[in-house]
């Protein structure tokens, strides 16, 4: 069993806003490695559930502006995130390039997943598990937004993510290329009236970077 103090500090990690927690010695050279994991990811669960993630976003935001000036893209996935705190949306999906945006809007510190489109296997690899609450997924092309929104409101709902309903925020461009990011978008999800239910790519217990695609 964990001490106080270890738990103090897995917990308070996570209070200021880490990406993300590891566990050293006891991982490396102890009996008990997957027990110790478990008992850090229950711990790192429960101290997320007190967090205001408003607030925090709030804190995020003013302490980068009283310093630097944002960025196009910043600017641009701090108000994702603060449409998506406002509106309770279920997830916020970005199409990244180069992972510049997905790193962004992780700073701001949604509290819902962030679900990185990009194709690069490269750029998922950097995202999937180090940037705060983020699953990267790689696809073909990032040209053809249109198609792309109406997969990741279909594979929203197949996974459970989001209900008919729900809202979910998009981060894309209007071009195509790095740096074209430059739209915030609020779609929908849907129902499917042919009920056609099948194992979605973006259910977080099965996804893998490297063999995910949206299709």
């Amino acid at each position: 069993r964990p001490t106080r103090a270890e738990c103090s500090d897995v917990a308070n990690a996570c209070y200021d806003g880490t990406d993300a927690v590891m566990l050293s010695g006891e991982t490396a050279n102890g009996a008990y490695f997957r027990e110790a994991v478990g008992i850090m990811a229950r711990t790192c669960a429960e101290a997320e559930s007190s967090i205001n993630f408003n607030e925090l976003y709030q804190s995020v935001r003013n302490s980068v502006r009283s310093r630097f000036q944002l960025s196009s893209s910043e600017s641009l996935a701090s108000s994702a995130v603060k449409t998506a705190v406002d509106m309770g949306a279920k997830c916020i999906v970005v199409y990244s390039e180069s992972g510049a945006t997905a790193r962004h809007v992780a700073k701001f510190r949604p509290g819902m997943p962030v679900a990185v489109l990009t194709p690069s296997a490269q750029v998922a690899r950097q995202c999937f598990g180090t940037l705060k609450g983020c699953y990267a997924y790689v696809v073909d092309s990032l040209e053809d937004t249109v198609a792309l929104n109406a997969d990741v409101m279909r594979e929203c709902r197949v996974a459970g993510i989001a209900k008919p309903g729900d809202a979910v925020v998009i981060l894309c461009g209007t071009t195509h290329g790095r740096g074209a990011t430059n739209q915030v978008r609020v779609e929908f999800v849907a129902d499917d009236p042919t009920k056609t239910y099948r194992r979605s790519h973006m259910d977080d217990n099965n996804a893998e970077f490297n063999g995910c695609t949206i299709s």
